[in-house]
Order: structure tokens, then sequence, then C-alpha cells
């Protein structure tokens, strides 16, 4: 290779790995505003409270999109034996990069026989919760409702008893409480500088043998 070619070999290269340095870079921008956003949340009407989070990073801000929860519970009078729902593994709804609400849905039961006096069975208490998180348009709900229900043996007869009121299609408020930035991959920025450097010292080194 002759002597005139060199320099202009080896600006090439270092123009092709500061390119490379600039998009990786660009890259490393982009994964800085992903983030974890913990949410909290209220529902009215005594339907309930709590929190969740979600990591946006895989969201493109592009038409429709549901990101699973990774952590959250719903604090709600609608339970039986549990303290609270948990909520990982429910569905962050988002509309053109913007959250529009939670998607979910749980619930649970227990089933009870009493004896009468002379101990044989007299009747079964089944006792049920349900609740669910949807979206109707740009509108975030909450639905549910718990009941008991009473089989008498003697006569077959079912009551289901309602006492506890329930929640129909209340509205669920929702507040961002933190954003909590993602790492950016620093090994792949340094290694492009690197690259890059030890491009410009060979072009220099190159020119002045040239010389």
């Amino acid at each position: 290779m002759s002597q005139k070619l060199m320099p202009r070999l080896g600006s090439a290269i270092a123009s092709t790995i500061l390119s490379l340095f600039s998009a990786v870079s660009l890259v490393g921008v982009d994964t800085a505003q992903a983030a974890f956003l913990t949410y909290n949340f209220q529902a009215e009407g005594g339907g309930g409270s709590g929190f969740f989070k979600v990591d946006n990073s895989s969201l493109t801000g592009i038409d429709f999109e549901g990101i699973a929860v990774s952590e959250g519970r719903l604090d709600t009078y609608l339970t039986i034996s549990k303290d609270y729902y948990n909520l990982a593994g429910a569905i962050a709804l988002f509309d053109q990069g913007e959250f529009l609400g939670l998607q979910a849905s749980g619930g649970e039961s227990s089933i009870s026989i009493i004896p009468d006096e002379s101990g044989a069975p007299y009747a079964q208490y089944e006792t049920s919760a349900s609740w669910r998180m949807e979206n109707n348009g740009s509108f975030s709900l909450f639905s549910g409702e718990k009941y008991v229900t009473t089989i008498i043996f003697s006569t077959g007869e079912g009551i289901v008893d309602r006492s506890t009121p329930p929640v129909n299609y209340a509205p669920v408020s929702y507040t961002l409480v933190d954003t909590a930035a993602e790492p950016v991959p620093e090994p792949l920025t340094a290694g492009a500088a690197a690259l890059a450097l030890a491009g410009l010292s060979w072009l220099k080194h190159k020119k002045k043998m040239a010389v």
C-alpha cells in the first residue's frame, strides 16, 4: 500500500469508529430515558387503594400497549383470608406512551359447614369476593362485591346475603410518585470511545511516519 493512501485509510477508519461511538452514545441516551415507574392509586366508593411498579423500557410510544406490573398490591375490604391482593402480573395500559390505567382482576372464596344441635350438617356457608379494574375509553374503573351464600341442608334452600354493598364502576385515580431511571450501559459507551481514540492515535502515528 502506498504512503499516500495510508493517511486516507486511517482517516476513514477513524471516521467510521467515531460514527460508531456516536451511534452507541445515542443508544445510551434512549436507555437512560427508560425508568421504573411507581404509581399510587385510589378507587372511589370504598373499593380500595394500593400501588404498583412497572418498567417502561419496552414502551415504544406507538399505538396501544400493555406492560406487565413487576410489583404491586391492592388493599380492599373485598378479601376473605387474604390481607391484600398481589398485583404482580397485572397489565399497565398505555396509549401513545401515555398511561391509561391498570387492567387486573382477582377474588377468593371459602366454604364452611355448620352442624346443628345433634352434630349433623345443618347449613353450608360459601363466602365469595371478586373485583376487577378495567378501562372504558379514557376512564379507569373499579368494580367488586363480597357476599355469603347459605344453603340449608334440610330444605335445600339457598339464601344469598349481599349485606356488604358492592362497588360498581367506581372511578380510579392514579398518582405517579417515583421515577427511578434504569442504568445507562456504560461499558458499551466507554468501549466505543476507546476504539475512537485508538483510531485517532493510529492516524497521527502514520502521519508522522509519512513526513
